[in-house]
């Protein structure tokens, strides 16, 4: 006797342990006769590579700084630097064909005003991605009865990265002194796969702050959106395929132009983006879910696996409002003169009673002057949120939530409160683990006795199904068919089964009679 056999792959996602770590160098261009207030400071993250090793992931990049201060001269002025990182995050399960998902975000950032060093925290969401083959049994010889079913495999069509720019223009209707910060957020809205390539959709987060000379310099800011699409081809890929996505903007390649017009400036941004994709299809193959044999003792062999379901990713924004009070040591509110992009914090995300629901803190930085002392005064306000959508996905999946702030305004009440309101842009994919056992081979034991009798009858029992009816009287469930054709599977009734064993079959009949039984 023998066995056909063949293998399956099987896409295996995990997400690891939260990692962070913490920054810290000098704003170089910030001395200390030059500075006299910090008034906030914008901090992107940068992925520069992520290479899998044994047990450990190694990656390298940079924190992007740009700081707004007030210089001696009581000017709104900027500052760049970049603080580069080389990390190591370690787990057991990582190899070198591991593949990596990574998305890094800042959740805190600090300036210290005696020696212009700043430090950052930065926090990393990783999900690993390994591939699983397993042996699986699909076939025998004449005297093994096999049952089969489906199941499904899994196939990495392609895992790359692209860079590409995308252009924004974005006009300023007032006449401003110049421009201090150009900062772009980017988040995905949609991907559909087609054949032999996909197309992502989303948008570009564009906020221009400027200065307007006067008495007092104010810092202006205006808001654009730019919707963007891209085709990105990827061979054998299907309308059922599924395409993961991270994106990033390339913070040190962004650059702008300003052409004026009347009463203002148009600003062209060439933003530059990274797009890094992973290409799944799922691939429908037999298998056996249970055999016999008709001439020995079987022991089936089986084997537990499990696999990813990976989720279409989903979209939606939210608004978040709030009032915030000044602490009695800070000075009143006279005149606002700025408000900083702001940084989203996350601090959980879970899927209850049918509803995606992520919480966190908006911390945003004020610039304001006091009329009584003459003098401009930043307060840094944090504002807790809970923003929630409706989906179908199961609780037990993983969240994997990138957010952009935006449309960030504040409003000074009374000279001590201040009310709060922006928007959250939400591009959230989900993966969960199916678990299953499949049957990966058969061991042939003793010879069964040969069966003396010529007939043999097996009293049914209402439900019984037909491959169950075989199995017990180790027949082909073909042969009952053939001999008992008034019989449906499973039973309707009580009845009595009768095999006879020396009667010849049709060979016709009982392909038909196959074709339609319920096993």
């Amino acid at each position: 006797m023998s066995f056909e056999k063949s293998r399956c792959n099987f896409i295996k996602k995990s997400r690891l342990k939260g990692e962070q770590i913490m920054l810290d160098g000098a704003i170089n261009s910030i001395s200390g006769g030059d500075f006299q207030k910090m008034l906030w400071i914008n901090a992107c993250p940068q992925i520069d590579s992520v290479e899998p090793l044994t047990k450990e992931i190694s990656v390298s990049g940079k924190a992007m700084i740009e700081a707004v201060f007030i210089d001696s001269e009581n000017k709104v002025c900027t500052a760049e630097t970049s603080l580069p990182f080389l990390t190591k995050f370690i787990n057991e399960n990582v190899n070198p064909t591991t593949k990596i998902n990574l998305n890094a975000t800042i959740s805190d950032i600090n300036f210290e005003e005696s020696n212009s060093r700043v430090s950052s925290i930065i926090n990393f969401d990783v999900d690993i991605t390994s591939v699983n083959e397993l042996e699986l049994l699909n076939g025998g010889d004449e005297n093994i009865c096999l049952k089969e079913d489906e199941i499904v495999s899994q196939k990495l069509l392609k895992d790359d990265c692209i860079t590409f720019n995308e252009e924004q223009k974005v006009t300023i209707t007032e006449s401003f002194d110049r421009i201090i910060s150009v900062c772009t957020d980017v988040v995905i809205k949609d991907i559909t796969c087609n054949a032999n390539f996909f197309i992502v959709q989303g948008e570009l987060l564009t906020k221009i702050f400027y200065v307007i000379c006067g008495e007092t310099e104010r810092i202006i800011s205006v808001s654009a959106v730019e919707s963007f699409k891209r085709e990105i081809e990827v061979g054998s890929l299907s309308e059922n395929s599924s395409v993961e996505i991270e994106i990033n903007v390339k913070k040190e390649n962004l650059k702008f132009e300003q052409e004026n017009i009347e009463n203002g400036s148009n600003v062209i941004i060439t933003v530059p983006l990274d797009l890094c994709f992973k290409a799944y299809e799922e691939i429908k193959i037999a298998c056996a879910s249970d055999l016999f044999s008709l001439k020995n003792n079987l022991e089936i062999v089986s084997n537990d696996y499990e696999r990813t379901k990976i989720v279409s990713a989903m979209y939606f924004e939210s608004k978040i409002e709030g009032s915030i009070s000044l602490s009695e040591k800070e000075p009143r509110i006279d005149k606002l003169l700025g408000v900083s992009k702001g940084i989203i914090k996350p601090t959980n995300q879970y899927i209850k009673d049918g509803e995606i629901v992520l919480e966190g803190i908006v911390s945003v930085n004020v610039v304001y002057l006091n009329d009584e002392t003459q003098t401009i005064n930043c307060v840094k306000k944090d504002l807790p949120y809970i923003i929630s959508e409706k989906t179908e996905v199961e609780a037990s999946f993983n969240i994997c939530a990138r957010l952009v702030l935006c449309d960030v305004d504040v409003i000074a009440r009374r000279g001590r409160e201040l009310f709060l309101d922006a928007k959250i842009k939400a591009s959230v994919r989900f993966f969960g683990a199916l678990k299953g056992t499949l049957i990966t081979d058969a061991i042939m034991g003793e010879p069964l006795p040969m069966k003396e009798e010529a007939i043999e009858i097996y009293f049914g029992k209402t439900g019984d199904k037909m491959w169950d009816i075989a199995k017990e009287l180790r027949t082909r469930p073909e042969v009952i068919v053939e001999q008992n054709p008034e019989i449906n599977s499973p039973l309707s009734e009580n009845c009595n089964i009768i095999i006879y064993h020396q009667k010849n079959v049709n060979p016709t009949s009982i392909l038909l009679a196959k074709k339609n039984i319920e096993y």
